[in-house]
């Protein structure tokens, strides 16, 4: 295993999200600069709410590694209370039981005192509901849920909160935003200023359904409306070291050293948030099926993303 003495708390702006808390460590150590826990095995749903015990894991873990405390990267946790489902339902519209878990889970967190606000530590999740007149199925017109993800914001307090790739469901086939008239500008500002209406400090997105790749020219939207905003874009979905460059091409990252931590996230009077990207950092899938941490594809993510801040 890599050193863990050689992460910084700076450093390029690169996002890893884990699944169980064992490769926490090793990715600070390779220079992740903040880590979404997610729980064990559940990458292949798209992530949902870790386990208190995971958490305590992770922060001991870091926080008694041969790395400074004052070093200790950001943590974020992922708060879904479940994955992908097969059956006709719109994901991340959530039942009142379903609600009801993401709050206590929300305020058990917060109260636990793993979590550090000067740190940038918080929360990720994103919920949505059925827009007036829409059926609910999967695809169906959908928007943000302003409502219950202001309250998730206000239990969440201290604590950063970042909306994540539900995001992207707002701009799904048949899901209510159309591209809109000239360059679809009016969609995503309104979805944005959700996001912002409920008080999140950022959003996770690949632009729309699939790869950011794919998405390139809605991403370079977003991110100009997110910085009229004060909202930080994190890039994510198929992001992987030999992309990055591609996708950061014509894209204005921002230049603050502590983006979206410890206080720098964009209010009145600061510098505009800066972009982030986010990679799972995953092996392709063996002869056995299955995926894993690849420590190699850190170090390339790292390296790539330090040469597109730094313009090389």
């Amino acid at each position: 295993m890599a050193s863990p003495s050689s992460a910084p708390r700076s450093g390029p702006r690169l996002e890893i999200p884990i699944f169980g808390a064992d490769t926490g460590v090793l990715a600070a150590s390779l220079g992740a600069r903040r880590i979404e826990l997610n729980r064990a095995g559940s990458y292949a749903v798209g992530g949902t709410t870790p386990t208190l015990a995971e958490l305590t894991s992770l922060i001991t873990a870091l926080s008694s590694s041969s790395l400074s405390q004052s070093k200790r990267c950001c943590v974020r946790v992922m708060i879904r209370p479940r994955g992908k489902q097969q059956q006709q339902q719109q994901d991340f519209i959530y039942s009142d039981a379903e609600f009801a878990s993401m709050r206590n889970t929300v305020l058990r967190v917060a109260e636990q005192g793993l979590l550090d606000p000067d740190r940038g530590d918080g929360f990720v999740f994103g919920v949505l509901k059925v827009k007036s007149g829409g059926s609910g199925g999967t695809g169906g017109a959908v928007e943000v849920d302003v409502d219950r993800s202001r309250e998730l914001v206000r239990l969440a307090a201290p604590f950063r909160c970042v909306f994540h790739r539900a995001f992207d469901d707002l701009f799904a086939p048949a899901a209510g935003v159309r591209g809109g008239d000239g360059d679809g500008s009016d969609e995503v500002g309104d979805a944005l200023r959700r996001v912002k209406g409920a008080g999140f400090n950022g959003v996770l997105t690949s632009g729309g359904p699939g790869n950011a790749v794919d998405n390139k020219e809605r991403l370079g939207k977003i991110l100009r409306v997110a910085r009229e905003l004060g909202v930080e874009v994190i890039v994510g979905g198929g992001v992987r070291s030999e992309n990055v460059r591609g996708l950061a091409e014509g894209m204005e990252l921002g230049s603050s050293d502590a983006a979206g931590e410890g206080g720098d996230d964009g209010d009145e009077g600061e510098a505009a948030p800066a972009v982030w990207f986010h990679s799972s950092c995953f092996a392709a899938k063996g002869d056995d099926g299955v995926v894993g941490f690849d420590p190699n594809e850190v170090r390339g993510m790292v390296k790539e993303v330090a040469a597109v801040e730094k313009g090389v």
